[in-house]
């Protein structure tokens, strides 16, 4: 059976600094979150302002819980490679935090000032709502500053423990062992990617678009076709299907190019180019093209590895003999193909490549 616990001591010390960070952030951000609703007024919502704060906080909310489900996921398939990277998604979790202090702020001196045609204010002018969330903003970011800190400095020690897992039971082949990783590489960027895109398409829709049609529906529809997109990625990879991973490939470029485009009109001429959140759409855009053209180069090797021996140990079809007085588990089989073949089915199978 699959196991999402930590084991060890340093596994347990990397969960629970992503837990402390997603339940400080997620509660901080919560309650400024229904405070932000009591103190702005219906009207507000008629304006592209108004939005800012909910979706800061729910982008950051969302990352902060993303962050444990992926320690576990890492936990699940002892992925050094997914530690790492983890640790620079949570560094660039810290800057949008950042970013969000100064955001917020920008906001909330906007909303002071604004009324609608009937003279209504858009917030109450009479309660100090800055200085009663402000503190709450700091320790936020503080929170998410410290704990990239310290998932960084526990990675060191989960890689000399989780690295020897990544290709044990891979193959005693240096070659193989390369591949392998690359594999584990692409996988990962997989996993990762979708969340600064997701994030930039949510501040770009809501804030910059603001519900203009066509553009509004068609840019939230890249949220299910990317799902689509990784879900097809991960099946062609893996079965080392020529064709389907080519389509996949091009969708990469798409996106990448799409990404772009998205850049080139904020720093453009165009009514879009003069937003709220731009500082914070440009970053989690820039974050977006670095990991999706970091998946695209990772597929494009493994697509060049194809038939190249690898096909049967992602699938699982490769099995490996214990030596004497080695325990054998299902640990391995977990970490290949996420099935586990009882023992009983295993020990009669010899450990060889096709």
């Amino acid at each position: 059976m699959v196991s999402w616990r930590p084991e060890t001591r340093l596994e347990w010390f990397f969960f629970g600094t992503t837990t402390v960070q997603a339940f400080t952030n997620i509660t901080i951000q919560t309650v400024i979150l229904v405070t932000y609703l009591n103190w702005v007024n219906s009207v507000a919502y008629q304006v592209p302002i108004s939005y800012v704060i909910p979706l800061t906080l729910c982008v950051n909310s969302l990352g902060c819980l993303f962050q444990i489900i992926l320690t576990l996921d890492a936990y699940r398939i002892k992925n050094h490679i997914q530690v790492f990277v983890q640790c620079a998604a949570n560094i660039c979790l810290s800057i949008s935090t950042v970013l969000q202090y100064g955001e917020t702020r920008h906001a909330v001196s906007r909303i002071l000032v604004n009324h609608d045609r009937y003279g209504t204010p858009f917030a109450d002018v009479d309660w100090p709502f800055w200085k009663k969330i402000s503190p709450g903003l700091m320790v936020c970011t503080v929170v998410t500053c410290v704990s990239s800190a310290i998932m960084c400095w526990l990675a060191r020690g989960l890689y000399r423990e989780f690295s020897w897992a990544l290709y044990q039971h891979v193959s005693p082949d240096k070659k193989i062992q390369t591949k392998y990783a690359v594999y584990q590489i692409y996988l990962v960027l997989l996993k990762f990617t979708p969340y600064f895109v997701f994030a930039f398409i949510i501040f770009y829709d809501f804030i910059d678009v603001h519900f203009q049609e066509p553009e509004f529906s068609l840019t939230l529809s890249i949220i299910p076709a990317t799902l689509v997109h990784v879900a097809i990625a991960v099946y062609f990879v893996r079965h080392e299907r020529r064709i389907g991973m080519a389509f996949v490939l091009l969708l990469h470029a798409a996106n990448i190019a799409y990404l772009i485009s998205r850049l080139l009109v904020l720093y453009g001429h165009s009514f879009l180019a003069d937003t709220l959140l731009k500082d914070e759409m440009v970053f989690y855009l820039c974050v977006g093209v670095v990991f999706s053209t970091s998946a695209l180069l990772a597929g494009c090797v493994c697509f060049y590895n194809f038939k190249k021996g690898l096909r049967p140990i992602l699938l699982g079809q490769v099995q490996r003999k214990p030596r004497a007085h080695e325990l054998e588990d299902d640990y391995y089989v977990q970490r290949l193909n996420y099935n586990v073949v009882p023992l009983a089915d295993r020990d009669s199978q010899r450990f060889a490549l096709d």
